[in-house]
Protein backbone atom coordinates (compact mmCIF):
# COMPACT_ATOMS: atom_id res chain seq x y z
CA UNK A 1 0.00 0.00 0.00
CA UNK A 2 2.77 2.56 1.05
CA UNK A 3 4.37 1.44 -2.56
CA UNK A 4 0.91 2.67 -4.21
CA UNK A 5 1.23 5.87 -2.77
CA UNK A 6 4.58 6.56 -3.58
CA UNK A 7 4.13 5.89 -6.84
CA UNK A 8 0.48 7.99 -7.29
CA UNK A 9 2.38 11.18 -5.79
CA UNK A 10 5.23 10.71 -7.88
CA UNK A 11 3.38 10.64 -11.45
CA UNK A 12 1.30 13.67 -10.13
CA UNK A 13 4.40 15.82 -9.00
CA UNK A 14 6.21 14.55 -12.20
CA UNK A 15 2.61 15.51 -14.55
CA UNK A 16 2.18 18.76 -13.06
CA UNK A 17 5.26 19.97 -13.17
CA UNK A 18 6.07 19.02 -16.89
CA UNK A 19 2.33 20.65 -17.49
CA UNK A 20 3.44 24.01 -15.58
CA UNK A 21 6.47 24.28 -17.58
CA UNK A 22 4.75 23.53 -20.71
CA UNK A 23 1.48 25.61 -19.84
CA UNK A 24 4.03 28.89 -19.44
CA UNK A 25 5.91 28.69 -22.73
CA UNK A 26 2.76 28.68 -24.86
CA UNK A 27 1.15 32.03 -23.11
CA UNK A 28 4.44 33.02 -24.14
CA UNK A 29 3.86 32.29 -27.29
CA UNK A 30 1.08 33.93 -28.39
CA UNK A 31 -2.77 34.70 -28.81
CA UNK A 32 -4.78 31.81 -26.75
CA UNK A 33 -8.04 30.37 -28.29
CA UNK A 34 -9.56 27.81 -25.61
CA UNK A 35 -12.00 26.22 -27.93
CA UNK A 36 -8.35 24.81 -30.21
CA UNK A 37 -7.88 21.47 -29.24
CA UNK A 38 -10.85 21.14 -27.00
CA UNK A 39 -12.52 17.74 -26.68
CA UNK A 40 -14.60 16.38 -24.83
CA UNK A 41 -14.97 12.54 -23.45
CA UNK A 42 -18.73 10.80 -21.90
CA UNK A 43 -16.95 7.48 -19.85
CA UNK A 44 -18.11 5.08 -17.69
CA UNK A 45 -16.89 2.01 -16.44
CA UNK A 46 -16.21 0.26 -12.88
CA UNK A 47 -14.20 0.88 -9.71
CA UNK A 48 -12.38 -1.24 -7.75
CA UNK A 49 -12.46 -0.97 -3.69
CA UNK A 50 -8.99 -1.80 -1.94
CA UNK A 51 -9.93 0.44 1.54
CA UNK A 52 -10.34 -1.33 5.08
CA UNK A 53 -13.74 -2.87 4.57
CA UNK A 54 -13.30 -4.84 1.50
CA UNK A 55 -12.02 -8.26 1.24
CA UNK A 56 -14.69 -9.39 -1.69
CA UNK A 57 -16.86 -7.55 -3.88
CA UNK A 58 -14.88 -4.43 -4.52
CA UNK A 59 -15.95 -3.88 -8.02
CA UNK A 60 -18.77 -1.31 -8.60
CA UNK A 61 -19.60 1.36 -11.53
CA UNK A 62 -18.52 4.61 -12.05
CA UNK A 63 -19.83 7.30 -14.99
CA UNK A 64 -18.49 11.00 -15.98
CA UNK A 65 -17.05 13.22 -18.44
CA UNK A 66 -13.66 14.81 -18.89
CA UNK A 67 -13.04 17.99 -20.74
CA UNK A 68 -9.57 18.28 -21.84
CA UNK A 69 -7.70 20.45 -23.73
CA UNK A 70 -4.15 20.25 -25.55
CA UNK A 71 -1.71 22.76 -24.46
CA UNK A 72 1.31 21.88 -26.80
CA UNK A 73 2.04 18.85 -28.98
CA UNK A 74 3.42 16.79 -25.64
CA UNK A 75 1.43 18.00 -22.61
CA UNK A 76 -2.92 18.56 -21.88
CA UNK A 77 -4.52 19.97 -19.48
CA UNK A 78 -7.92 18.44 -18.16
CA UNK A 79 -11.06 18.58 -15.83
CA UNK A 80 -12.99 15.69 -15.03
CA UNK A 81 -15.89 14.63 -12.71
CA UNK A 82 -16.84 10.99 -12.01
CA UNK A 83 -19.33 9.54 -9.83
CA UNK A 84 -21.09 6.35 -8.99
CA UNK A 85 -21.45 3.67 -6.47
CA UNK A 86 -18.85 1.77 -4.23
CA UNK A 87 -19.31 -1.28 -2.30
CA UNK A 88 -17.74 -4.25 -0.36
CA UNK A 89 -17.83 -7.20 1.95
CA UNK A 90 -15.57 -7.68 5.21
CA UNK A 91 -15.19 -11.63 5.51
CA UNK A 92 -15.13 -13.62 8.81
CA UNK A 93 -12.38 -16.62 8.00
CA UNK A 94 -14.08 -18.96 10.49
CA UNK A 95 -17.90 -18.56 8.80
CA UNK A 96 -16.39 -17.80 5.39
CA UNK A 97 -18.97 -15.02 5.31
CA UNK A 98 -19.66 -11.06 5.93
CA UNK A 99 -19.45 -10.02 9.11
CA UNK A 100 -19.70 -6.15 7.67
CA UNK A 101 -20.73 -4.56 3.93
CA UNK A 102 -20.96 -1.25 2.76
CA UNK A 103 -22.13 0.96 0.07
CA UNK A 104 -21.16 4.32 -0.84
CA UNK A 105 -22.32 7.03 -3.35
CA UNK A 106 -19.04 9.22 -4.49
CA UNK A 107 -18.32 12.17 -7.13
CA UNK A 108 -14.57 13.08 -7.53
CA UNK A 109 -13.80 16.46 -9.55
CA UNK A 110 -10.61 16.50 -10.57
CA UNK A 111 -8.12 18.99 -12.68
CA UNK A 112 -4.50 17.74 -14.09
CA UNK A 113 -2.73 16.72 -17.59
CA UNK A 114 -1.95 14.28 -19.70
CA UNK A 115 1.77 13.45 -21.72
CA UNK A 116 1.67 11.84 -24.61
CA UNK A 117 5.06 9.75 -24.98
CA UNK A 118 4.88 8.63 -28.46
CA UNK A 119 4.55 12.20 -29.72
CA UNK A 120 7.83 12.87 -27.58
CA UNK A 121 9.64 10.11 -28.86
CA UNK A 122 7.86 9.69 -32.44
CA UNK A 123 6.77 13.08 -33.06
CA UNK A 124 3.65 14.36 -33.59
CA UNK A 125 1.30 13.01 -35.14
CA UNK A 126 -2.56 13.77 -34.50
CA UNK A 127 -4.11 10.96 -36.52
CA UNK A 128 -1.94 8.47 -34.97
CA UNK A 129 -4.11 5.34 -34.29
CA UNK A 130 -2.65 4.46 -30.99
CA UNK A 131 -1.72 7.21 -28.77
CA UNK A 132 -1.11 6.14 -25.11
CA UNK A 133 -1.08 8.66 -22.26
CA UNK A 134 0.22 9.44 -18.49
CA UNK A 135 -2.27 11.24 -16.47
CA UNK A 136 -2.45 12.80 -13.31
CA UNK A 137 -4.86 14.97 -11.57
CA UNK A 138 -5.86 16.35 -8.15
CA UNK A 139 -9.09 17.25 -6.53
CA UNK A 140 -11.86 16.38 -3.76
CA UNK A 141 -13.82 13.42 -3.10
CA UNK A 142 -17.75 13.52 -2.17
CA UNK A 143 -18.71 10.53 0.00
CA UNK A 144 -21.75 9.56 1.37
CA UNK A 145 -21.06 6.10 2.77
CA UNK A 146 -23.05 3.41 4.86
CA UNK A 147 -22.22 0.14 7.19
CA UNK A 148 -24.24 -2.48 7.47
CA UNK A 149 -23.47 -5.26 9.89
CA UNK A 150 -23.42 -9.02 8.28
CA UNK A 151 -24.43 -12.61 8.69
CA UNK A 152 -21.16 -13.20 10.73
CA UNK A 153 -21.83 -10.67 13.27
CA UNK A 154 -25.01 -12.37 14.93
CA UNK A 155 -22.59 -13.07 17.81
CA UNK A 156 -20.89 -9.73 18.41
CA UNK A 157 -23.02 -7.95 21.57
CA UNK A 158 -25.06 -5.27 20.23
CA UNK A 159 -24.81 -6.08 16.17
CA UNK A 160 -28.40 -6.92 14.17
CA UNK A 161 -27.40 -8.09 10.64
CA UNK A 162 -28.49 -6.70 8.09
CA UNK A 163 -28.97 -3.09 10.02
CA UNK A 164 -26.47 -0.05 9.81
CA UNK A 165 -23.70 0.21 11.87
CA UNK A 166 -22.59 3.30 11.34
CA UNK A 167 -22.53 6.09 8.14
CA UNK A 168 -19.96 8.54 7.14
CA UNK A 169 -20.33 11.39 4.54
CA UNK A 170 -18.08 14.59 3.54
CA UNK A 171 -15.44 16.02 1.39
CA UNK A 172 -11.77 15.11 1.12
CA UNK A 173 -8.81 15.85 -0.92
CA UNK A 174 -7.70 13.25 -3.17
CA UNK A 175 -4.74 12.42 -5.85
CA UNK A 176 -4.68 10.21 -8.72
CA UNK A 177 -2.33 8.95 -11.06
CA UNK A 178 -2.41 6.50 -14.17
CA UNK A 179 -2.71 6.30 -17.80
CA UNK A 180 -4.88 5.77 -20.77
CA UNK A 181 -5.10 5.60 -24.85
CA UNK A 182 -6.87 6.87 -27.53
CA UNK A 183 -7.73 5.06 -30.46
CA UNK A 184 -8.14 7.38 -33.52
CA UNK A 185 -11.52 7.12 -35.27
CA UNK A 186 -11.84 10.01 -37.76
CA UNK A 187 -10.90 13.81 -37.55
CA UNK A 188 -13.94 14.51 -35.18
CA UNK A 189 -13.70 11.10 -32.78
CA UNK A 190 -11.45 8.44 -31.39
CA UNK A 191 -12.44 5.50 -28.99
CA UNK A 192 -11.25 6.02 -25.27
CA UNK A 193 -9.89 3.56 -22.66
CA UNK A 194 -8.08 4.46 -19.48
CA UNK A 195 -7.05 3.32 -15.92
CA UNK A 196 -5.86 5.45 -12.85
CA UNK A 197 -5.61 5.03 -9.44
CA UNK A 198 -7.01 7.30 -6.61
CA UNK A 199 -5.57 8.38 -3.09
CA UNK A 200 -8.23 9.99 -1.22
CA UNK A 201 -6.92 11.76 1.91
CA UNK A 202 -9.55 10.31 3.94
CA UNK A 203 -10.26 6.97 6.01
CA UNK A 204 -14.50 6.88 5.51
CA UNK A 205 -15.35 6.40 1.74
CA UNK A 206 -15.98 2.96 3.92
CA UNK A 207 -17.34 4.28 6.64
CA UNK A 208 -14.91 2.28 8.61
CA UNK A 209 -11.77 3.98 10.00
CA UNK A 210 -11.93 2.55 13.71
CA UNK A 211 -12.91 -1.50 14.84
CA UNK A 212 -13.19 -2.84 18.79
CA UNK A 213 -11.27 -5.87 19.55
CA UNK A 214 -14.27 -6.80 21.99
CA UNK A 215 -17.83 -5.79 22.30
CA UNK A 216 -19.35 -3.19 23.53
CA UNK A 217 -16.26 -2.13 25.67
CA UNK A 218 -13.38 -3.28 24.05
CA UNK A 219 -9.98 -1.42 23.09
CA UNK A 220 -10.54 1.00 19.94
CA UNK A 221 -8.01 0.37 16.98
CA UNK A 222 -7.53 2.68 14.18
CA UNK A 223 -7.42 1.37 10.67
CA UNK A 224 -4.50 1.77 7.79
CA UNK A 225 -4.91 5.47 6.49
CA UNK A 226 -6.55 6.35 3.13
CA UNK A 227 -8.89 4.43 1.10
CA UNK A 228 -7.00 3.78 -2.39
CA UNK A 229 -9.94 3.10 -5.27
CA UNK A 230 -8.86 2.44 -8.83
CA UNK A 231 -11.50 3.35 -12.02
CA UNK A 232 -10.95 1.61 -15.16
CA UNK A 233 -13.60 3.13 -18.09
CA UNK A 234 -14.24 3.18 -21.98
CA UNK A 235 -15.36 6.43 -23.45
CA UNK A 236 -15.74 8.82 -26.96
CA UNK A 237 -13.73 11.35 -27.39
CA UNK A 238 -15.39 13.86 -29.21
CA UNK A 239 -12.77 16.98 -30.80
CA UNK A 240 -15.07 20.35 -30.80
CA UNK A 241 -12.36 21.97 -32.59
CA UNK A 242 -8.61 20.86 -34.28
CA UNK A 243 -5.50 21.80 -32.33
CA UNK A 244 -3.71 24.82 -33.92
CA UNK A 245 -0.35 22.28 -34.09
CA UNK A 246 0.87 20.53 -36.84
CA UNK A 247 1.76 17.54 -37.64
CA UNK A 248 5.59 16.51 -37.87
CA UNK A 249 6.28 16.35 -41.61
CA UNK A 250 7.43 12.91 -41.45
CA UNK A 251 3.21 11.89 -40.90
CA UNK A 252 2.37 14.57 -43.46
CA UNK A 253 1.79 11.12 -46.36
CA UNK A 254 0.20 9.00 -43.52
CA UNK A 255 -2.30 11.91 -42.34
CA UNK A 256 -3.40 12.44 -45.89
CA UNK A 257 -4.26 9.31 -46.53
CA UNK A 258 -6.30 8.98 -43.36
CA UNK A 259 -7.93 12.10 -44.05
CA UNK A 260 -8.50 12.61 -47.25
CA UNK A 261 -12.04 11.54 -47.32
CA UNK A 262 -12.78 13.81 -44.90
CA UNK A 263 -11.87 16.64 -46.43
CA UNK A 264 -12.87 16.52 -49.86
CA UNK A 265 -14.92 19.31 -51.40
CA UNK A 266 -18.45 18.54 -52.26
CA UNK A 267 -18.67 18.07 -55.96
CA UNK A 268 -21.59 19.56 -57.71
CA UNK A 269 -22.32 17.32 -60.96
CA UNK A 270 -22.54 19.82 -64.15
CA UNK A 271 -25.84 20.51 -65.27
CA UNK A 272 -25.99 21.29 -68.91
CA UNK A 273 -29.11 22.98 -69.46
CA UNK A 274 -29.92 23.54 -73.41
CA UNK A 275 -32.63 25.26 -74.43
CA UNK A 276 -34.91 22.97 -76.84
CA UNK A 277 -35.97 24.37 -79.91
CA UNK A 278 -37.95 21.28 -81.25
CA UNK A 279 -41.41 22.72 -80.43
CA UNK A 280 -40.84 26.67 -80.21
CA UNK A 281 -42.91 28.52 -82.41
CA UNK A 282 -42.26 31.45 -84.11
CA UNK A 283 -43.81 33.73 -84.91
CA UNK A 284 -43.42 36.43 -87.62
CA UNK A 285 -44.47 39.95 -87.97
CA UNK A 286 -45.04 42.38 -91.07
Amino acid sequence: MRAIKKHLLLIFLLIIGFGAGAYSQFRRAGSFDWASGLSVIPKGGVNLFYGDLVDQSRASYSFGVTVDREMTGLFSLRASLVGGQMKGEQIFPVLNTAYATFTNTYADFMIGGTYRPLNHILGYFKERTLQPYVLAQFGVVYFNSTELWGPASFSTPGADPGEEWRSASGIAPVISGGGGINIWINPDFSANIEFHGALPFTDQLDAHDTWQDSYPNGNIHTTEPYDVYYTLTAGVVYTIKESAFRNDSRFNRQSYNKTRRYYQPSRRKAVNRRPNNRNKKRFLFF
